[in-house]
């Protein structure tokens, strides 16, 4: 594989050191969750439909058409779940590495020195989840109007978001985890 090397050195992810406690990872995966949302935010205001999903998002915690929704509680439920996607970032891959220890696997491919396949596939699980749950099942049962009259158009802008979201929040993960004392 181009770019790929193996490791055997460390059970831990490239983003995070290995005296990183697991407390400190995931509130350092809300944080960068966060950022990544506001980074994706910028891309989903840049998209004419793009800022649909949030507002689909809070009709259907709030139990009311999108239309009803307040630009705060679409903002706010965006926000949130964009940490918590963070969050289960780094949730799949502490469970990897747990899995990695107990099962005695001890190599890590690596992928041109940045980026582990296992934070690879987290990555992409997360952007598929973050994707297909808002897409398949949160869209067509509270998109309304905007669901009637343009589902693919804000499933495909949905898509350049999550697309932006992804690498945002492993960047971040790794330059705030490298600055950190510990």
């Amino acid at each position: 594989m181009v770019g790929a090397s193996v490791s055997n050195a460390a059970f831990f992810p490239l983003h995070a050191g290995s005296t990183t406690s697991i407390d400190i990872r995931l509130a350092v995966a809300a944080v960068a969750g966060l950022a990544a949302t506001l980074g994706m935010t910028v891309a989903m205001r840049l998209q004419s439909r793009g800022y649909v999903p949030a507002y689909v998002a809070a009709s259907a915690l709030w139990r009311r058409p999108p239309e009803r929704i307040s630009w705060s509680a679409a903002n706010a439920v965006h926000i949130v779940a964009g940490m918590l996607a963070g969050v289960l970032f780094e949730v799949l891959v502490i469970t990897a590495e747990r899995l990695r220890l107990a099962l005695g696997i001890g190599v890590e491919v690596v992928v041109a020195g940045v980026i582990s396949v296992v934070e690879l596939v987290a990555l992409g699980l997360v952007a598929l989840f973050l994707y297909g749950f808002f897409a398949w099942v949160v869209f067509p049962r509270y998109g309304g109007v905007a669901f009637e009259s343009a589902a693919e158009t804000v499933r495909r802008q949905w898509a350049v978001s999550v697309a932006v979201y992804a690498p945002l929040v492993f960047a971040t993960l790794t330059v705030v985890h490298r600055s950190l004392p510990v």
